[in-house]
């Protein structure tokens, strides 16, 4: 009876024990399975961090950093086998082996083996597919299979296999801007069933991160080549330009001599020094003279081009009479505009101040304002010369009613050798020289372009100056009248 007793009596406590160790073991194996979770998601996390750091911290080209790449997920996942294929650099439509990487048991001199470079077409059926992802089991592949979706000879495929004797693989594309930028293989030694779910959950996670690494490479790679290429093409064009302007400097040197010469000439069978000169005679040398004249100053604009290359240009300054330099200048033309039946107004203003400016730069000026305003205006059309004084300031404007100016072509008129597209067909022997010598000698004395234009009613070329910038030192010296042309 006693022992009855006890046995009743100690039961329930055996039985509380064991439900107390079936729920010591459950409770163990759960934070064994969120132990496991979280290394593998911390694994996962550092993977992805040393990705990162080498991609935006590493200077080094798209192959180093793939290896690197591949080498980091070997060594943290302790994988058979991983590779990395990225964009081809041959053509966009293939993917090409880039880097790859073993655990030890393969060693670092095992080749691979392939006879060339292996690429894989992305016109292969599987890139169009919405799966992302695939696990192959290479036992049901015919190294024919391998073969034709590598695009490489069978004998490569067997000769990586007895190299690399792999079972199964993983292959994950990488994604990005919507498009494959590659793809990450990773080999297993094991058959596909014997792949562990955390192991491609991994390749998952890692295949964005990857992606976008690769991505950004191949940007930052492409950005540097047109760069290069940038620089390059950079370099030719500024010894084209400067040969351009070495050719330019030499020829106008030779030019102006005989020019020279020949305008002497001129000058005097006008002034009748060899003869009586007939009006239709007078006519021809005035036109003649005109464009001899109109040489001069062109070749004064090359030789003044070459001189802002070479640090030669220089403004010399002297008191001169602005007023009468532009009557001297327009008198050239007269003959000119007469024969287009142009209206060419200038009234002189009296008691002009003298200013201190470059004599010879600045009748360049107003040359080519004055001629392009005569060239651009159609036959009975007017140009209109006005210099004017205020208090502080001296304007010079020449107006016409001709062609105008393109308002999309404004920006680029003063630019070297640049001339508007209306302005080619009216006038195609330009160079588009005149202005750009224009704004520079105005603005190496201390003026300002004036420009307004609109196309079909004419254009306002100029320029301003303030009168304190070219006072005219007590102790100046005046330089000689020029010669009567």
């Amino acid at each position: 009876m006693a022992e009855e007793a006890t046995k009743r009596l100690t039961k329930p406590g055996l039985t509380r024990k064991k439900q107390l160790q079936t729920m010591l073991d459950h409770v163990s194996q759960e934070m064994y399975a969120r132990n496991k979770e979280l290394a593998e998601t911390n694994k996962t996390l550092s993977l992805l961090r040393t990705i990162d750091a080498l991609v935006l911290e590493s200077h080094a080209s798209l192959k180093l950093v793939t290896e690197h790449i591949t080498e980091a997920i070997t060594q943290a996942a302790d994988f058979a086998f991983v590779a990395l294929l990225t964009r081809s650099s041959h053509s966009e439509d293939e993917l090409e082996l880039s880097s790859w990487s073993g655990s030890q048991w393969l060693g670092k001199e095992v080749s691979l083996g392939f006879s060339r470079p292996l690429r894989i077409k992305l016109l292969h059926p599987w890139f169009s597919r919405i799966e992302s992802t695939r696990l192959v089991s290479l036992e049901n592949l015919t190294d024919s299979e391998l073969a034709g979706f590598l695009s490489c000879p069978e004998s490569d495929i067997k000769r990586i296999k007895r190299r690399v004797p792999l079972k199964s693989m993983y292959i994950v594309k990488l994604l990005a801007r919507r498009r494959v930028v590659g793809l990450l293989v990773v080999g297993f030694l094991g058959s596909a069933t014997e792949v562990s779910q955390a192991d491609l959950t991994m390749m998952d996670r890692l295949s964005e991160s990857v992606g976008v690494a690769l991505d950004n490479k191949l940007l930052f790679e492409e950005n540097q080549h047109v760069l290069r290429q940038l620089k390059l093409s950079n370099t030719k064009l500024k010894a084209l330009d400067e040969a351009k302007d070495d050719f330019i400097s030499m020829a106008s040197h030779q030019l102006r001599t005989p020019l020279t010469s020949v305008k002497g000439y001129l000058s005097m069978v006008k002034e009748g020094d060899v003869g009586k000169v007939t009006p239709a005679q007078a006519e021809m040398l005035n036109q003649a003279f005109f464009s001899s004249q109109r040489m001069v100053y062109l070749i004064a604009d090359l030789l003044n081009v070459s001189r802002l290359r070479t640090g030669k240009f220089v403004i010399d300054q002297a008191p001169v009479n602005l007023a009468q330099m532009v009557e001297e200048e327009l008198e050239q033309v007269k003959e000119i505009a007469k024969i287009s039946s142009q209206k060419l107004i200038y009234e002189k203003p009296e008691d002009f101040p003298d200013l201190m400016m470059d004599d010879v730069k600045t009748r360049q000026v107003i040359m080519n304002f004055v001629d392009n305003a005569l060239h651009y205006t159609p036959a009975k059309g007017t140009v209109k010369v006005t210099l004017k004084e205020t208090p502080t300031t001296v304007e010079m404007r020449v107006k016409d009613n001709g062609i105008g100016v393109p308002r999309s072509e404004k920006h680029h008129l003063f630019t070297k050798f640049y001339r508007a597209a209306n302005a080619r067909q009216a006038r195609p022997d330009g160079t588009g020289l005149g202005l750009f010598m224009a704004k520079k000698v105005i603005i190496a004395q201390g003026g300002s372009v004036i420009f307004e234009s609109t196309v079909g009613k004419g254009s306002t070329f100029g320029f301003i100056f303030s009168k304190a910038k070219l006072a005219v030192p007590k102790n100046a010296i005046k330089p000689p009248e020029p010669p009567t042309k």
